[in-house]
């Protein structure tokens, strides 16, 4: 369970890896944590398909790519702006 907040989104996809609730909202919080708790099942597959997410989609070498594009961007950015 999470938030919908930030990049929260990016990791826990509602209903497949986890919850999201609307922040700030502790009674949906609390309602998606007691629903998790009565059906284990459901928890242990959520567990396993965000473990699977994180893996495919964060690896070192991804992570490593986005961060390299988001810099070049601002480094492109930068000089655009200088340019000028």
């Amino acid at each position: 369970m999470a938030s919908a907040v930030g990049g929260i989104g990016e990791v826990v996809e509602d209903g497949e890896t986890g919850l999201l609730v609307p922040p700030a909202r502790s009674d949906e919080l609390a309602r998606a944590m007691t629903a998790l708790l009565g059906d284990h099942t459901r928890a242990r597959a959520m567990g396993a398909a965000g473990r699977r997410r994180v893996e495919a989609r964060f690896t070192w070498a991804r992570v490593a790519e986005l961060t390299e594009r988001v810099y070049a961007e601002a480094i492109g950015a930068f000089g655009a702006r200088r340019d000028r």
